[in-house]
């Protein structure tokens, strides 16, 4: 499997990350949870999840992968993160 560059790489990852938190709450209403509840599963307060979802806050590449892994838990939020091509496991594959 070939690496990919290390620029090409962290631009990836920032485009992955800002879609993702351009549909955070959609996500999170498919799976069923609500910021509070988010925030626990990840670790993080409330209010950075609300910062992420105004787009106040960049989404940070590690906290975009533990979402990933959150939203691949429901079927419903699975479905999204694939339709809307937030998740590609290739492309993850690659970069861990």
């Amino acid at each position: 499997m070939d690496k990919i560059p290390k620029e090409e790489r962290r631009l990836m990852q920032k485009e992955y990350a800002d879609k993702l938190a351009g549909y955070l709450p959609v996500l999170r209403a498919a799976a069923d949870l609500t910021q509070n509840q988010l925030a626990k599963r990840l670790d993080v307060t409330r209010p950075t999840i609300m910062s992420i979802e105004t787009r106040k806050r960049p989404l940070q590449f590690h906290l975009y992968l533990a979402m990933v892994l959150v939203f691949m838990q429901n079927e419903d939020s699975k479905k999204l993160l694939e339709s809307f091509e937030l998740f590609d496991g290739a492309f993850l594959s690659r970069i861990l």
